[in-house]
């Protein structure tokens, strides 16, 4: 009788993991990796808040040359273009893509700009309770925000005047117009069959991309220049789906991209370099963390990047003092209770009706047949 194979002690540390076998393992730490990228949104923006001093940010000290707020963002739409073209081809159906894409857009974002505006703003601001309630500032502030179409309405009527730095109620949502325009996008190319087709599509986005460098100034494909660096990570984030056979992830190419971007930093190429070093790293952080405890909680990120300005607005009110670091640390606990309140309340019973056009398109063809 032959004897048993001697167990393998860590095959998973000596295996060359792809984006498609991290896929196959049903777990991931895209959760977590969200709520640290939302969190480093509030340490951005203490400086642009407050006024007092304080240390600079760590990023631009270790010579990166993009602040934490920029780094931040640019990961939301990597992992935002990585499972937004993972829905869409799982479902192949626009009508349910663009269903769920709504409902995991617009209702947070309703509820934040209602309470703005009615109950936070009418704490704040210097009008009488009657004069700013029925002032057209209020509704204009929620339904030309709610288009996601520029230009955005950033103040309300006597809102944080007298803070330090700016009275903009919400400097974190100016994203949301490009969020949504990709989704968009991805919703017409995957209607279009090239999304599914993984060279073609790679050849559209370098296309794309060919047309951004060469007229950096221009809209392009209805994508205003301010977007471009969004856009470039939402694309980065698609393409690493649509070739997720061949995309190979771990710390050591995660590594060994944010050594080659440093080395790079002075040079034309560094963009490129510095986003795909991003992408490696989302995606070695996602796939190769070991702990996954932090998924038995609610997707608190979105909520928590909706409330953060605001909440960073209110300390700078109270506190205008405070270094840029003491304002992040001030605001976020209050930005984590109103994204724990915005899941809890708005976005996961809104995401409960994702299926509801299945059910009735079911219901339908059961009454037709």
């Amino acid at each position: 009788m032959s004897l048993p194979a001697a167990p393998t002690l860590l095959p998973q540390a000596r295996e060359v993991k792809t984006l498609a076998s991290g896929l196959e393992s049903r777990g991931d730490n895209f959760l977590l990796l969200r709520f640290l990228a939302a969190s480093l949104v509030i340490y951005g923006h203490g400086g642009a808040v407050t006024a007092g001093l304080g240390m600079h940010d760590v990023f631009l000290t270790l010579g990166w040359g993009i602040y934490s707020g920029k780094i931040a963002v640019y990961i939301f739409f990597a992992v935002s273009g990585f499972m937004i073209t993972g829905s869409f081809l799982r479902r192949q159906h626009l009508a349910n893509f663009l269903w769920a894409r709504v409902l995991r857009i617009f209702p947070a974002y309703l509820f934040c700009l209602v309470l703005s505006a009615y109950l936070l703003g009418a704490f704040y601001t210097t009008y009488p309770p009657s004069s700013y309630l029925t002032d057209r500032g209020l509704p204009h502030y929620i339904f030309q925000n709610l288009r996601l179409h520029s230009p955005m309405v950033w103040n309300l009527p006597g809102v944080f005047t007298g803070n330090p730095k700016t009275a903009t109620v919400n400097g974190a949502i100016w994203t949301l117009p490009a969020e949504f325009r990709m989704y968009l996008w991805i919703g017409l190319v995957g209607v279009l069959g090239i999304l599914s087709r993984r060279w073609l599509f790679s050849l559209l986005l370098g296309a794309v991309a060919g047309l951004t460098i060469v007229y950096p100034h221009r809209d392009i494909l209805l994508i205003p220049a301010s977007y471009f660096g969004l856009a470039g990570m939402f694309g980065l984030g698609a393409v690493c789906y649509v070739h997720r056979q061949h995309i190979p992830v771990g710390w050591a190419y995660a590594a060994a991209a944010a050594l080659l971007a440093y080395l790079l930093r002075d040079t034309p190429l560094y963009a490129f370099t510095f986003g795909l070093a991003l992408v490696e790293f989302s995606m070695a952080f996602a796939y190769c963390t070991p702990w996954y405890g932090f998924n038995r909680f609610g997707d608190y990120s979105y909520g928590i990047y909706l409330w953060g300005y605001p909440m960073q607005q209110v300390v700078a009110h109270h506190f205008p003092g405070l270094s840029p670091n003491l304002n992040a640390a001030c605001a976020f606990p209050l930005a984590v209770a109103m994204g724990i309140v915005s899941w809890t309340v708005v976005e996961k019973p809104a995401l409960a009706l994702k299926k509801l056009p299945e059910r009735y398109w079911s219901q339908w063809r059961l009454s037709r047949g």
